[in-house]
């Protein structure tokens, strides 16, 4: 008899393990979501404007335009300035890494771009002591003045922005002259 009663105390012992894990598993995920939206609160900042917040993941959203750009441009991630070619082939990567959990980041056309001069804010200089950037300071200094666009211009060239006085340049795509992208995600 004994044998039989440990028998169904082991097994409700399981059922009960098993109870726990699943039904509470709900409220235990829903507190760790919780927490790291409170933790992503936290470590979020604004611009002095308010228009771009700093997401703490390697991302700045702007609420303006509800575009999400990479705080850093490949330059300051790599080391390395690109050409057009190798701007593309560095957002792939970013994809499939999954930068800051998203697959979905693309080159970014002349208007977005564009949408990130502002003559009334100062960066930094290009490579710390060069063209001067006027992107806001929210993004992290001392990258290129220069990025590359998605957008062609004709079979040898593409175009870009440059941050010193928001002009539109054409170059040739294997130029890597102080070049470099920053990628785009377009939120909903």
């Amino acid at each position: 008899m004994s044998r039989i009663s440990n028998s169904i105390y082991k097994l409700f012992f399981i059922i009960g393990l098993f109870s726990i894990a699943f039904f509470q598993s709900p409220l235990i995920s829903e507190a760790k979501a919780e927490t790291t939206e409170k933790d992503i609160q936290q470590n979020s900042t604004t611009s002095a404007d308010k228009r771009f917040i700093d997401n703490g993941d390697g991302t700045i959203t702007d609420t303006k335009t509800n575009l999400m750009w990479m705080k850093q441009d490949s330059y300051l991630r790599s080391g390395h300035w690109l050409h057009w070619f190798d701007s593309i082939q560095y957002v792939k990567k970013l994809n499939d890494e999954q930068f800051a959990t998203y697959m979905d980041w693309d080159m970014p056309s002349i208007e977005e771009l564009k949408s990130l001069y502002e003559p009334g804010k100062f960066n930094s200089s290009q490579n710390g002591r060069e063209m001067k950037i006027y992107i806001d300071p929210i993004f992290a200094k001392n990258g290129s003045g220069g990025h590359w666009s998605g957008e062609k211009n004709g079979i040898h060239s593409a175009f870009g922005v440059i941050y010193n006085n928001g002009s539109v340049f054409s170059h040739p795509k294997k130029s890597r002259a102080r070049k470099a992208v920053r990628a785009v995600r377009r939120l909903p």
